[in-house]
């Protein structure tokens, strides 16, 4: 079965450089132009998903929609974004200069996860690892085995705390693998239903023009 982990397109939040996490921020006409490009791709390879699923926060869920042009898409809680407590709406620039745990969230994840675990408004990243591998082995390793393909559409963080389990890490310090996956990007695995083992495939793909990646600000 393979697997696409895709995250949702660009929001006035990634624009304005503010930490989204749980707030239910929309897509921006850039994230739906990207959502709509990679979309048109899966349509030209014939690309056709048995099964969605999608974060309940309308960014992922829109995306999902927009690329497949569907609607039956099955949302999952464990599937929103990082809580990031009273750091979210803030700016992602002050806060990597305050004395925050946002500032160690790319450099050091596991000083962020200890921190983010004595703030009781945060959510560590154990704790997003631990539902990311709840989603995966009560839900997608329990599909069918006729299963073809299927997609998830979720967010930058939640869909690298799956991928820990997907790589079989424990380790939070490499949490990040080969980095934060694009506005619209996606990493591609299959999973063999025989064996319980994931092969990758594709990391950190897009499937949108120049121009509109041109317009995306990379900031982590």
């Amino acid at each position: 079965m393979q697997i696409y982990i895709l995250r949702h397109g660009t929001t006035t939040w990634n624009s304005a450089h503010k930490i989204q996490g749980r707030a239910d921020i929309p897509l921006d006409d850039i994230g739906t132009q990207m959502a709509v490009e990679t979309g048109a791709y899966f349509k030209e390879k014939g690309i056709i998903f048995d099964r969605i699923f999608a974060s309940p926060l309308q960014r992922a869920l829109n995306t999902a929609k927009i690329v497949t042009g569907r609607t039956d898409i099955v949302t999952d809680d464990r599937l929103r974004e990082l809580n990031f407590g009273r750091q979210e709406g803030e700016r992602v620039e002050e806060m990597l200069e305050s004395d925050m745990p946002f500032r160690y969230f790319r450099k050091a994840p596991e000083i962020y996860d200890r921190m983010a675990a004595e703030d009781e408004t945060m959510e560590s990243l154990t704790e997003l690892c631990a539902r990311g591998k709840s989603f995966m082995t009560e839900v997608i390793e329990r599909l069918p085995k006729d299963t073809d393909r299927i997609l998830i559409s979720a967010h930058g963080a939640l869909n690298k705390g799956i991928l820990m389990h997907v790589r079989n890490e424990s380790d939070i310090s490499l949490f990040w693998g080969e980095g934060l996956s694009p506005n619209c990007g996606m990493d591609i695995w299959d999973y063999d239903f025989d064996t319980g083992t994931y092969t990758n495939l594709e990391t950190n793909v897009i499937h949108y023009s120049d121009e509109v990646a041109s317009k995306v600000t990379k900031l982590l």
